[in-house]
């Protein structure tokens, strides 16, 4: 993910979460929180480069859940996660 940091410039915040993240047993797919404080068609655009990239780069599918910031205060989206995520920006 660091080599495509630039892919990420669209969101404001990028979380791990769920079942990646737990050492105790092999994880499933890897969960991504984006979070953008603006839509645009750049989000778009990134988001299917973002998924391809995922695609070429694990042998686990990758699920992406992209929510503004307004979207994920009003759903508690974190909050629900009880602080079982990891802030990667």
């Amino acid at each position: 993910m660091n080599q495509h940091i630039e892919l990420f410039n669209s969101f404001t915040n990028i979380y791990l979460f769920g079942s990646v993240l737990n050492t105790e047993k092999a994880p499933n797919d890897i969960d991504i929180l984006l979070i953008y404080s603006e839509y645009s068609n750049t989000i778009m655009k990134d988001l299917d480069i973002i998924s391809s990239m995922f695609i070429k780069l694990n042998k686990l599918p990758t699920d992406l859940t992209v929510l503004s910031v307004e979207e994920e205060e009003n759903t508690k989206f974190l909050k629900r996660l009880n602080s079982k995520y990891l802030k990667l920006k």
